[in-house]
């Protein structure tokens, strides 16, 4: 199973939800549901955008096998 780390970064770094949606045109439902690991799959896309937004370069940063 993958994790998406991605609560962890955006608390580390002061951002709420709302905004990671406003800097990625992300719908904010659908921030929500990868913050709180409540998809079965992500899309490779939004991961891409999400990245990008937060300067993240290294996928283990924000994904851990568990």
């Amino acid at each position: 199973m993958i994790e998406v780390k991605l609560k962890k970064i955006i608390d580390e770094r002061g951002i709420s939800q709302k905004q990671l949606a406003e800097m990625t045109s992300i719908r904010p439902n659908a921030i929500s549901e990868i913050v709180n690991n409540q998809r079965s799959t992500i899309n490779r896309e939004q991961l891409a955008i999400i990245c990008k937004a937060l300067e993240i370069t290294d996928m283990n940063e924000i994904l851990e096998l568990k």
